[in-house]
């Protein structure tokens, strides 16, 4: 899946995505990064609007378990998730899921292939140019489609 591919897969099935304005900027086994506007993002003190970090930084995990488990065909949820906050953004954002080592995808997809649904646990970094504005850590589900309920 490349980035064009993706970025249409968010669109349509998540429409969030697209009314945030969020574009896939690079998509690869190893990350995602997501680019966000301030434009469409900011509240009434003109920094970025924390709903739209943080849906912005699930949705960038959410990319990477579907780039890397495309056997569960986008039967992901979120199931646990914690953001800190630690700058105001002020412009654009970028926003960075790497994906984590080997034996942490290997244990999701063994337990995905003995159980129908396989757990990881993410870190995304949420960036205004060299600022550091959040981090965001999430424990994403995949379920294989013929368990999904």
């Amino acid at each position: 899946m490349d980035a064009q591919q993706l970025q249409d897969f968010l669109h349509h099935g998540i429409s969030a995505s697209a009314a945030l304005g969020i574009r896939v900027a690079a998509c690869s086994p190893e990350q995602v990064v997501l680019d966000m506007p301030f434009a469409d993002n900011h509240n009434h003190k003109h920094t970025t609007f924390g709903g739209s970090m943080a849906l912005a930084a699930t949705l960038c995990g959410w990319s990477l378990v579907h780039v890397r488990l495309p056997q569960a065909d986008g039967q992901i949820v979120i199931q646990e998730s914690q953001m800190r906050y630690l700058k105001p953004g002020r412009g654009d954002l970028r926003i960075i899921t790497r994906s984590p080592d080997e034996a942490a995808w290997q244990a999701c997809l063994d337990m995905l292939r003995r159980r129908g649904k396989g757990k990881i646990e993410l870190e995304t970094e949420l960036w205004d140019g060299e600022v550091l504005t959040a981090v965001f850590q999430g424990k994403f589900v995949a379920v294989l489609p013929d368990k999904a309920a």
